[in-house]
């Protein structure tokens, strides 16, 4: 596909406004009837230190960032540097082989492997207004030029971007056309052969999909502290809590951020809450009372770099151990980890059924990587048939809370309902939830309380659908990953593939507790590999103890996202390795 497609990246210091022109690329794509999947790679700093953002695009779905670099706008000296050279290339990505286009003001760089661009910038968007961000849109128009993109469309998308500043939407238009023509005049246009068309793509963000997903399972309350990269969901609902209905609230700190989604839930409205790994740290013990006393709860947690403050803006998937044995002692809970940014949203509303179903905790897993990239979605299916569990019938004159049944699900109460007075405890109760801990120590009921919750997974696991796998039919080699590495993953085994290694994919997007059907599914292969974006491999850990499989481990923890070359040549040399 790498004729038909093309790789963008936009590269300067934080407050250059990388992430603003990656944006209006990768709308400009998307309303040319490409697939869109972008990348933001950026550092914690408001101003200075090296950012960049990667669109890549294409008329069939794009899974990854890609491989390679088409076209580089860079916005100061190390941009143009970093990106030309491999020596200095960073992030994993392989250095640039198309066009540089850069401002004739940058000088004294070190030349790369790359077709130079230079360009009258600056002196274009003085001629348009005193923002010198201009200059960025005037780049944006050359970029526009070297990939033949309709300018009538990338100019739709920059008079959108700055539709309410009145005069400054037509300053950027002019610039941009200005700095078209330009590239047209004085540079070649790249031998692509990008099929442009007139389908509506639209694109969305991870945190976006959670977001908007919650909101279609019913959620009518969320409650966070922001920390990166979670922060990108509850920003997102606080920005549209009116046109939705939900009553978002910024807590003082993460404690009473869960506690009050619990509270929610109890008195029966649907919330939720979330946070990063650190946030989520602070979480754990009112999890563990979620699953005492039985009250749903559905908590967003979105990886990022550890341990401590780690890494803030840079992705991993270090976060499963943590998640999987939150909070003290045995209790049911669930863990999704959607592999896109669709499934984010069709997975965070199908948590929300489930927590009400089986009235207990079930958290949803993102990292950085899926939380803050964009990509084409389909048209999202919006019905949805909300499923709020059991309730009981008012007056019931022997209402059991935690009725010892052979489901463990026994029927909720929500305050006020008349005549189903009874008491909900964090300490072990017996059905009528009166205390059994402490002075009255009954090893029996404690015994029957805790089989009852556990039956709970039971049920989880009787509907649980099969696990999903990619080009799996004659796979001799079972490439295994977990949540956000789905794209990546699938692009390298089809790089195998095209080499003749028969390599297939078992990918895993629930992963508490694991599928049954993956100890078939791994059965007989040759090697077992498994991709994770962590030091230890964490998912590795568990699938050896509970399917008692023996397998090779691909890790990266360096802070960026896989590559599928790089990945490709990585898996080749584990499965040639005797």
């Amino acid at each position: 596909m790498k004729g038909t497609e093309v790789i963008v990246r936009v590269a300067g210091a934080a407050g250059d406004g990388v992430q603003s022109a990656g944006l209006i690329i990768a709308k400009a794509f998307s309303r040319s009837g490409l697939y869109v999947n972008t990348y933001n790679y950026y550092q914690s700093l408001i101003r200075g230190g090296q950012s960049w953002y990667q669109i890549r695009a294409a008329h069939e779905r794009v899974k990854s960032q890609g491989d390679g670099l088409d076209v580089l706008i860079a916005l100061n000296k190390d941009g143009l540097e970093r990106h030309t050279n491999p020596m200095i290339n960073e992030g994993g990505a392989s250095p640039l082989e198309g066009v540089a286009i850069f401002d004739k003001g940058i000088t004294g760089y070190t030349k790369g492997k790359a077709t130079y661009c230079e360009m009258p910038l600056g002196d274009i968007a003085a001629k348009y207004g005193k923002n010198a961000l201009m200059k960025n849109t005037v780049a944006i128009g050359a970029m526009a030029a070297a990939v033949g993109l309709d300018f009538n469309i990338l100019s739709g998308v920059i008079a959108d971007q700055f539709g309410k500043k009145g005069d400054v939407a037509d300053q950027n238009v002019r610039a941009a056309k200005e700095g078209y023509d330009y590239y047209t005049t004085n540079f070649k246009k790249l031998d692509k052969n990008i099929q442009y068309g007139n389908a509506k793509r639209y694109m969305m963000a991870g945190g976006e999909a959670v977001g908007l997903g919650a909101v279609s399972g019913g959620l009518k309350m969320y409650v966070g502290y922001p920390m990166t990269p979670a922060s990108s969901v509850l920003h997102y609902l606080a920005s549209h809590a009116e046109q939705f209905g939900i009553f978002v609230k910024v807590s003082e700190d993460e404690i009473s951020a869960i506690n009050m989604a619990i509270g929610a839930n109890y008195a029966g409205v649907r919330a939720m809450t979330g946070s990063s790994g650190g946030g989520f740290a602070l979480m754990t013990e009112a999890l563990g009372m979620s699953g005492m006393v039985e009250v749903p709860l559905v908590v967003y947690e979105a990886q990022r770099s550890g341990p401590s403050t780690g890494l803030p803006t840079k992705t991993e998937q270090g976060d499963l151990m943590q998640v999987i044995g939150a909070s003290q002692g045995d209790y049911p809970k669930v863990v999704f980890a959607p592999r896109n940014v669709e499934e984010a949203f069709y997975m965070t509303r199908e948590a929300l059924n489930l927590a009400e179903k089986l009235q207990m905790p079930v958290i949803v897993m993102s990292d950085l990587y899926l939380a803050e990239h964009y990509e084409s979605v389909e048209n999202l299916d919006l019905n949805f048939k909300i499923e709020r569990g059991q309730f009981a019938k008012d007056n019931d004159p022997d209402y059991k809370r935690y009725e010892y049944t052979t489901s463990g699900i026994s029927q909720r109460a929500l305050p006020g309902q008349p005549g189903l007075m009874h008491n909900e405890d964090s300490d072990e109760h017996n059905e009528y939830g009166a205390v059994v801990s402490d002075a009255d120590t009954d090893p029996t009921l404690r015994r029957l309380s805790m089989e009852k919750r556990m039956k709970k997974i039971k049920v989880y696991l009787q509907e649980m659908p099969p696990t999903d796998t990619y080009r799996y039919k004659d796979a001799e080699y079972a490439i295994v990953q977990w949540g956000s590495t789905q794209g990546v993953v699938e692009e390298a085994v089809d790089i195998l593939r095209e080499k003749g290694i028969k390599a297939g994919a078992v990918e895993i997007n629930r992963v508490y507790p694991l599928n049954p059907d993956m100890g078939k599914l791994l059965s007989g292969k040759k090697k077992i590999i498994v991709v994770e974006n962590n030091y230890s491999g964490q998912i590795n850990r568990f699938l050896r103890s509970e399917f008692l499989v023996k397998t090779e481990l691909v890790t990266k923890y360096d802070g960026e996202s896989f590559y599928p070359g790089a990945l490709a040549e990585e898996l080749e040399a584990v499965i040639r390795r005797n």
